[in-house]
């Protein structure tokens, strides 16, 4: 056998392995990607589920946003009350502040 002869079967061997990586290769990829599309089943599925996911999450969140703030005015009713509670609350130990410094000064002008 001559060094040429070699050198065409090492080719021929070369060429026969890469045709059979190729081919499995295109079956796996075929496996993988039943219709066709360029992206793994699989792959598609979960991002499906994953958007599904997504989808009720924002379902749920505009539902809880929805429950909170039944108005619609962008502010949470709950957090309105008690805006409004602590507003009032204010206003009472203000006067009743009030009250007391007019009391101390009524005492203070009576010692004088």
């Amino acid at each position: 056998m001559d060094f040429k002869e070699l050198v065409n079967q090492a080719r021929e061997a070369a060429e026969n392995a890469l045709k059979q990586a190729e081919a499995k290769f295109n079956e796996v990829k075929a496996n993988l990607d039943k219709d066709g599309d360029g992206v793994p089943d699989q792959l598609e599925g979960v991002m499906n589920q994953a958007k599904q996911a997504a989808e009720q999450a924002k379902a749920k969140f505009e539902e809880l946003k929805a429950s909170l703030d039944k108005d619609g005015d962008g502010v949470p009713d709950q957090l309105k009350s008690l805006g409004e509670q602590a507003r009032q609350a204010a206003e009472q130990a203000k006067a009743k502040a009030e009250e007391l410094a007019r009391a101390a000064q009524e005492r203070l002008g009576k010692k004088s």
